[in-house]
């Protein structure tokens, strides 16, 4: 089970399949890339970290275990085999490893469970068990998974016929593997190991990477520096590949490029390509176009809509509008659960009021959350006529913006668009990941200032609502 290692062997572990996932470049960049340009984690994604691992210690309480306290690799390596040879129940925090075909793979699961079986150690066998704060088998995690379950037949002798994952309601979710899960694991790994290997992958952009990957900026530089095709906004990477095998890789090639005489490009019809030469040609000429007239329909009443919460605890903590009434001075209005266990009754104030609103109004808000989380709290809580009213007078600007306008920009948040067209958020820090830093900073603190600079943060969400939806219907 140990491994000599050599300072030319590659370390493959689970974490390269997250990396992966949310942009091939972040494993190019840990490879090739220079470590001082690496960004921090954001304090969002400490949270999601901190977030999993008190999961995973609420799941294991009381349980019996053993326990892999080693810190050292080989000392880990050791103590798990010792413990999966005598045969121990349950196995905590255990070290695998192996070193195949030049590539040394390790991985510590959050369990072992012996099960009854054929192995090396005698009539027993261990199965690979994780604890996800999550309330699916992601496909990522599987591919996890099965890398803990190639480990496992290294030492044991046998594959694990099933996998096993404890979701976030502290439910078993139970996979049987088939041999598809393994072609698909090693084809993840046989694509990121082409990459270790000096195979750089296509450059692309996503609204993740922004979000998730530490080496976004650096990435962003260089594929502006090329003013390549990854530019293009939702361009799928593979339509990329399609239209770099066809002699397009910078903006100015796709805002030139005949579309209708180019051959099928796989995950782009000749609309989609349509379209996305149209969104080369406005970064080209950094100006909006108009795809077609802008329709809105219009209100006395204008309410702008912006829901925050927080998904380490399940809640929705604030609901926050703008009005904006002819003949009258607009005003922000919102609700808000200073403790999580408010949501109810911010819930019973939101329906309360809309009760009291007159015909005519009219809520723009934008993209689908807002509505999403109507669906889901009227489910958790109650509905009423009002509110089902309420959601019929919903318009979302987000399609408005997606049927009618291509801006200038590689992303189309509310914040990139607003930003555009020159409105500003009070605070630099200002983002829905740092809202929910806020609110879990006020549960801790009790301090007024933090509940204060979230609210703000809401108020010029919804006005940056109200910039757009004037700026689409009078330009």
């Amino acid at each position: 089970m140990t491994t000599s290692l050599s300072k030319k062997d590659f370390v493959f572990t689970p974490s390269h399949f997250f990396h992966y996932a949310t942009c091939p470049q972040w494993i190019w960049f840990d490879v090739f890339g220079d470590p001082s340009k690496k960004k921090d984690a954001s304090d969002f994604q400490t949270r999601l970290r901190e977030q999993g691992v008190l999961h995973e210690e609420e799941y294991i309480k009381g349980m019996k275990f053993t326990k892999i306290e080693a810190v050292d690799i080989q000392e880990a390596l050791t103590a798990t085999l010792e413990a999966m040879t005598a045969g121990d129940p349950l196995i905590y925090q255990g070290m695998l490893e192996a070193k195949i075909d030049g590539t040394v793979y390790r991985g510590r699961p959050d369990l072992l469970e012996k099960r009854e079986g054929k192995s090396s150690f005698g009539n027993w066998c261990y199965i690979p068990i994780d604890i996800k704060n999550s309330g699916e088998i992601k496909e990522k995690y599987l591919f996890q998974l099965i890398l803990y379950s190639m480990l496992l037949e290294n030492v044991q002798g046998i594959f694990p016929a099933e996998i096993s994952i404890i979701n976030r309601d502290k439910e078993r979710m139970l996979h049987l593997v088939t041999e598809t899960d393994k072609a698909k694991t090693k084809q993840e790994i046989d694509a990121i190991l082409s990459i270790v290997h000096g195979n750089r992958p296509p450059l692309t952009l996503t609204s993740s990477c922004q979000r998730d990957n530490p080496w976004a900026d650096e990435c962003l530089k260089e594929v502006e520096a090329k003013n390549d095709i990854a530019l293009i906004y939702k361009l799928d990477s593979r339509a990329i590949e399609g239209l770099r095998a066809n002699g397009i890789n910078t903006v100015k090639d796709l805002a030139e490029a005949d579309i209708v005489s180019l051959p099928k490009i796989s995950y782009a019809k000749p609309e989609t390509l349509q379209l996305k030469k149209l969104q080369a040609q406005s970064l080209l000429s950094k100006e909006v176009l108009r795809r077609s007239e802008v329709s809105i329909p219009e209100a006395s009443v204008k309410l702008y809509f912006d829901i925050e919460g927080d998904p380490f605890i399940g809640i929705e903590y604030l609901f926050g509008f703008w009005v904006v009434e002819e003949g009258k001075e607009s005003y922000y209005k919102s609700f808000l659960a200073e403790k999580p266990e408010d949501e109810g009754k911010m819930w019973v104030e939101f329906l309360s009021w809309i009760s009291s609103l007159s015909d005519g109004y009219k809520v723009y808000h934008y993209h689908i959350y807002e509505m999403t989380k109507l669906k889901q709290l009227a489910e958790r809580y109650s509905t009423t006529p009002e509110l089902e009213k309420f959601k019929e007078q919903m318009i979302d600007l987000a399609k408005v913006v997606q049927d009618s306008v291509i801006f200038p920009l590689y992303f189309y948040s509310i914040k990139d668009i607003a930003k555009y067209l020159k409105f500003s958020w009070r605070s630099a820090k200002a983002g829905g990941a740092q809202s929910i830093m806020w609110y879990e900073e006020w549960l801790e603190k009790g301090d007024r200032q933090i509940l204060e600079d979230l609210i703000s943060y809401n108020e010029d969400d919804v006005r940056a609502t109200e910039v757009l939806h004037q700026w689409l219907v009078n330009k």
